[in-house]
């Protein structure tokens, strides 16, 4: 009698136990989806007047020769940053991306951020509208983290770190503009590390990101980002495609890797020449005046359906060279891809205010077009789109987010597997650099009590 009263007493506590511990966790969990709803929904509005903001300097700089509009947004980068100095402006220059591995990996990061978060969104702005080589996700990451870190101050008592704010945020803010919520969240998530996951931070991410995509959705359309119609995706056999998809991934590599380095050669160049001197806030203006100039002179010598490589480009000339690039002369595309190198140098290279994924994707696609036409001339679009996940995932060390992106970009999920193969491999031949400075590097050490993580800059 005695021992069953113990055994009963036994599955009690422990029924107890279980119920309770369960309870924690959902309750846990739920408190962490409450959170990420709330960035969600003002994300995605946030998103939704960013985007209205770049349409608006985009109507406006319609009004002027195409030429001289890139040499008006340098000057006013310029001189933003010029009279903002002492509020530490110069952190509105460049990609968005390198502040935001800045903030998610250096605790101690402090500075006014209101008066950098306005500069960078604006910044951004008239620098797209201005038809210069420029993505929308750097102030997507800048925006989206510092209302993460607004929201961490309010909702103290919630178990997340305060990092983990930042992360949902940005994942909200670039899932909405990019119009990819898994891969918004898994970019934000792989960004700061050459090697790691967070994975902590992911699963509430990807939830917030959804929120906001559907909430700019409603504005903007629910429709895939670069619409496509390839029909043949459905009939290649990619058993057979398997070593020319190998050849191309390290095509691909090779190409990301001295393109890298390119990247950082010239960008040191400049930080060495203009460090220690007040004109380093010029440098916005200078590349702003050297895109103008190179406009001017090699406009009038481009096909129209062509220029707008060069002027304003976007997802929609993605679509339109998936499905020109058969019909392109061979002999325009090798001078084509150089061309648009030298325009990323001039915006970006110059420290502009703009985005790297989508001028990333454009190089990507015109790579694969030149890879597809010589080696694929059957189907090189297949080649067009690929270039585009190879290129993003070797050279921002982020292969997971590049293989889903283009799915999700595209909503063909027949590109997973050709897309997988071909961003691996470029990923591995790129080495390890990034086109991002300041990723860290993550060893697992094994212990016989627990896994420790070390973090090496």
């Amino acid at each position: 009698m005695v021992e069953e009263k113990k055994k009963e007493y036994h599955v009690k506590e422990g029924l107890k136990k279980y119920v309770t511990g369960h309870s924690n966790w959902i309750a846990r969990f739920f408190s962490i989806l409450f959170i990420s709803t709330i960035l969600g929904v003002i994300c995605g509005f946030t998103m939704v007047g960013f985007n209205y903001l770049l349409i608006l300097f985009s109507f406006g700089f319609s009004f002027l020769p195409y030429f001289l509009s890139p040499l008006i947004a340098g000057a006013l980068t310029s001189l933003v940053v010029k009279m903002g100095v002492k509020k530490n402006l110069f952190r509105i220059m460049g990609t968005g991306a390198t502040q935001f591995v800045e903030e998610v990996s250096e605790p101690a990061l402090s500075y006014e951020r209101g008066p950098i978060l306005l500069g960078k969104t604006f910044a951004t702005s008239w620098t797209f509208g201005s038809g210069m080589v420029c993505g929308k996700e750097g102030p997507g990451l800048l925006i989206g983290a510092n209302l993460g870190h607004i929201l961490s101050k309010r909702f103290k008592r919630y178990e997340l770190h305060k990092h983990d704010y930042y992360f949902i945020g940005a994942s909200a803010c670039t899932s909405a503009i990019l119009r990819a919520p898994i891969s918004g969240a898994l970019f934000c998530a792989e960004l700061p590390y050459s090697n790691h996951i967070r994975y902590t931070s992911l699963l509430p991410s990807i939830f917030a990101s959804t929120i906001a995509f559907l909430i700019f959705s409603l504005f903007f359309g629910y429709e895939p980002l670069i619409p496509l119609n390839l029909s043949i995706l459905g009939q290649i056999n990619y058993v057979t495609l398997l070593p020319l998809l190998i050849f191309f991934g390290i095509f691909i590599g090779i190409i990301s890797f001295l393109f890298i380095h390119l990247m950082k050669s010239w960008q040191e160049l400049l930080k060495n020449k203009f460090r220690g001197r007040r004109g380093f806030w010029t440098l916005p203006l200078i590349g702003g005046a050297l895109y103008s100039i190179f406009l001017f002179i090699i406009i009038p010598y481009m096909g129209c359906d062509l220029h707008n490589v060069l002027i304003h480009p976007d997802t929609d000339f993605l679509t339109f060279f998936t499905t020109a690039v058969e019909n392109t002369c061979m002999e325009l595309l090798i001078p084509l891809t150089l061309l648009f190198v030298l325009a990323i140098l001039f915006s970006i290279g110059f420290y502009n205010s703009a985005g790297i994924i989508l001028p990333l994707m454009v190089l990507g696609a015109l790579v694969g077009g030149i890879f597809g036409v010589y080696f694929f001339p059957e189907y090189p679009e297949l080649f067009v789109i690929l270039g585009i996940s190879a290129m993003l995932g070797a050279s921002i060390n982020n292969p997971v987010t590049a293989i889903i992106i283009i799915v999700e970009m595209t909503w063909e999920p027949f590109l997973f597997i050709p897309a997988g193969i071909a961003t691996i491999i470029a990923y591995i031949f790129s080495g390890p650099s990034a086109i991002i400075p300041g990723q860290k590097i993550v060893k697992e050490i094994e212990t016989f009590d627990e896994d420790q993580v070390v973090i090496e800059g």
